[in-house]
């Protein structure tokens, strides 16, 4: 029995070859790459939303990210997973020094688009690549929503920098 079923199966992988015009089976490769693993984990993500006390605004963030505890940074929040976070930065327009969106432009980021009350941004620093949006949330402050990411990331976090681009203050 295993012999006849073997003699079918070969049987019918030469009659396959011989009507395919000699076309071969198409091969994967089964080694994940950085870029495979992270896409993987972000899956079909939903987005959670989160009341920051500390900055006075709902923020919702996709659901891979994992939020962390920052008590010594008053102005801002931060979301990751392994190489990739997402920041929310809020600047106050009074006594300001220096905005998030400021301190991108500084760090050489290439401007992408501009409107009336937001800019989108993205640049590289050192072992980071970033993508930034800077909104105007009313006239006394800023806030920034910024993805970093390492740079063997860049295709899997293509959803994020639309995301991040697509991002409304509520």
């Amino acid at each position: 029995m295993v012999a006849a079923l073997l003699g079918a199966g070969l049987a019918l992988g030469m009659l396959m070859s011989s009507c395919g015009g000699g076309q071969q089976m198409r091969s994967y490769t089964s080694e994940l790459t950085s870029d495979d693993s992270i896409m993987i984990r972000m899956g079909d993500w939903n987005l959670i939303r989160y009341h920051s006390e500390k900055l006075g605004l709902d923020i919702s963030y996709p659901s891979f990210l994992y939020r962390q505890d920052l008590p010594e940074e008053p102005a801002q929040e931060l979301f990751m997973f392994e190489d990739i976070s997402i920041s929310v930065v809020v600047d106050s327009l009074q006594g300001m020094t220096l905005s998030a969106g400021q301190q991108m432009m500084g760090m050489g980021a290439e401007l992408l688009e501009s409107g009336d009350d937001y800019s989108i941004q993205q640049g590289s620093e050192r072992d980071w690549d970033y993508y930034g949006k800077v909104m105007d949330d009313d006239s006394t402050r800023l806030v920034t929503i910024m993805l970093r990411y390492a740079p063997n990331h860049a295709e899997a976090v293509e959803p994020l920098k639309e995301w991040v681009r697509e991002y409304k203050l509520k």
